[in-house]
């Protein structure tokens, strides 16, 4: 990616979001888009801070916090405001990878995930949640796959 992209996303929305939560964290970042492929246009939202600006190493200490909130073991018993912001992490987690995925062509329930860690976050966010997720390696990542309730009973 360009020097300045943090991320990319094929929906507006998901742009938006990331750049409002910025905001609110106080980093500066903006949305840009642009259009690629030949025969087959799509569009591709750019989400761009400066270089300089320290965004990219909060974006890593806050992954690596929440990864350790979601699939850490702690040592000592979690008080009940730590239970709380997991939750609240492991919701945000679903919410933003069904706000990123779109819908599928299929109309089923499985979402690719092309690496294991990401993977891992969502089926302990999904444990926390009661939500009944399974996954499987298949060819480019992890299918996660979101079991109706009287299947997975």
């Amino acid at each position: 990616m360009p020097a300045g992209v943090l991320a990319e996303f094929n929906r507006s929305v998901a742009a938006d979001r990331l750049v409002e939560l910025l905001g609110a964290a106080g980093h500066s970042a903006s949305v840009h888009r642009y259009t690629a492929g030949t025969r087959h246009r799509y569009e591709i939202f750019r989400v761009f801070c400066a270089a300089a600006s320290g965004t990219a190493g909060f974006l890593d200490r806050a992954w690596q916090q929440g990864y350790a909130d979601l699939c850490g073991t702690p040592e000592l018993p979690r008080s009940a405001r730590q239970i709380r912001h997991a939750r609240q992490l492991a919701e945000s987690a679903w919410r933003g990878v069904l706000m990123v995925s779109g819908p599928s062509r299929s109309g089923s329930p499985g979402l690719r995930v092309p690496d294991l860690e990401t993977a891992t976050v969502l089926i302990r966010a999904g444990r926390m949640m009661s939500l009944p997720v399974r996954m499987s390696t298949r060819p480019g990542g992890q299918l996660l796959l979101v079991m109706p309730q009287e299947v997975a009973a």
